[in-house]
């Protein structure tokens, strides 16, 4: 008997974890997240849907390397969805913001205005989380020397 209660209790905890994972579409009208970018420099992002097409995600970024250099950058990442498969998306990305670099050994800053656009893909695991990749070509404009730049950022992101 014991042994049928514990079966059955499995089977509804599996059943339930697994209809809160049934893939998803793009988060709806006026829904705000967070994103965390897993990789090149450490951001995170707050994304609001402007419609169902659009998002806006202000961003805030913080990279340093002991006893050598600071990075600190603030900007806005907008996204405008192109396609959407059920819980497959499609999506052109934009990076619009300014970067601060400080090096630490000589005692110099440099600042710089950052341009980028890009394309990529995300993953809707449920209506609130999501994982996305995309590719930016980025250029770089200010105390730095002017150069253009590419990028491949993967993220994960918590819907509310």
């Amino acid at each position: 008997m014991n042994s049928i209660i514990k079966k059955t209790a499995l089977l509804i905890i599996i059943t339930l974890y697994s209809l809160t994972l049934h893939a998803q579409s793009i988060p709806e009208t006026g829904n705000v997240g967070i994103r965390a970018n897993i990789t090149g420099q450490i951001s995170i992002e707050v994304p609001y849907m402007l419609n169902e097409s659009l998002s806006i995600a202000p961003f805030i970024g913080l990279n340093a390397t002991k006893d050598q250099t600071t990075n600190f950058a603030l900007g806005v990442r907008p996204r405008y969805y192109i396609s959407n498969e059920n819980s497959f998306a499609t999506y052109a990305t934009s990076t619009l913001g300014i970067s601060n670099t400080s090096v630490n050994n000589a005692n110099t800053s440099i600042t710089d205005f950052n341009i980028g656009v890009g394309y990529g893909a995300e993953y809707f695991f449920s209506d609130h989380f999501s994982v996305s990749g995309d590719a930016n070509l980025n250029s770089r404009v200010g105390d730095s020397a002017n150069n253009l730049s590419t990028a491949v950022r993967i993220s994960a992101s918590l819907y509310f």
